[in-house]
């Protein structure tokens, strides 16, 4: 049995550059193909999954960011907003086309742990970003109204895999980012996977 700690060391820092950059970028980014957007340097890929998951936890812990650092996270905010509003079609379909490609990627870890019960467990909290990002997605489509229940659907039967590979256990990333994550809504970042 494995315990799960952090293993992607949490920079606050580099999330609100990051953050601020996928902003930045959300035009043409959001009336374009691709799910995931180039961005500078060796910053994470451009995603709304990736850009909703900063935004909702630096929010989360404002009182622990620089006066600069908050400055960045509300023009961050604001970009988000105008994209919401002047592109409200491409910004929905952009969601549910990320949230699909989350809930296959999600499967596909799944279906690995399934083989490989060590990897699942070793693999797990790197692997779980992409169920906070396919949860604020959700939550995103749901409060527009643009939640397909077929995604809806997907999702579910994710978590229902997922319980299989983990019990209750302490939060798994970085203590700091525990504010932005109540146990009962993100339950699976409390848990030890079991391996």
């Amino acid at each position: 049995m494995t315990t799960a700690h952090p293993v992607i060391r949490f920079d606050l820092d580099r999330d609100v550059r990051t953050a601020e950059a996928m902003a930045s970028r959300l035009v043409p980014y959001v009336y374009e193909d691709e799910v995931y957007g180039s961005m500078p340097g060796d910053l994470p890929k451009l995603t709304l999954g990736g850009l909703l998951m900063r935004v909702h936890r630096l929010s989360a812990i404002a009182n622990v960011l620089s006066p600069q650092q908050q400055a960045a996270l509300q023009k961050a905010q604001q970009e988000l907003d105008k994209v919401r509003q002047e592109w409200p079609t491409a910004y929905e379909k952009k969601i549910q086309r990320e949230l699909k490609v989350r809930i296959t990627s999600l499967e596909q870890f799944l279906a690995e742990c399934g083989e490989n019960a060590r990897g699942c467990a070793d693999n797990y909290p790197s692997n779980i970003e992409k169920r906070v990002m396919a949860e604020d997605l959700k939550d995103e489509a749901e409060a527009r109204n643009a939640l397909p229940v077929d995604l809806k659907g997907g999702l579910g039967s994710v978590d229902g895999k997922l319980r299989r590979y983990v019990k209750p256990g302490a939060f798994i990333w970085d203590k700091r980012l525990e504010p932005a994550y109540p146990r009962d809504k993100y339950w699976f970042l409390y848990v030890s996977p079991v391996g």
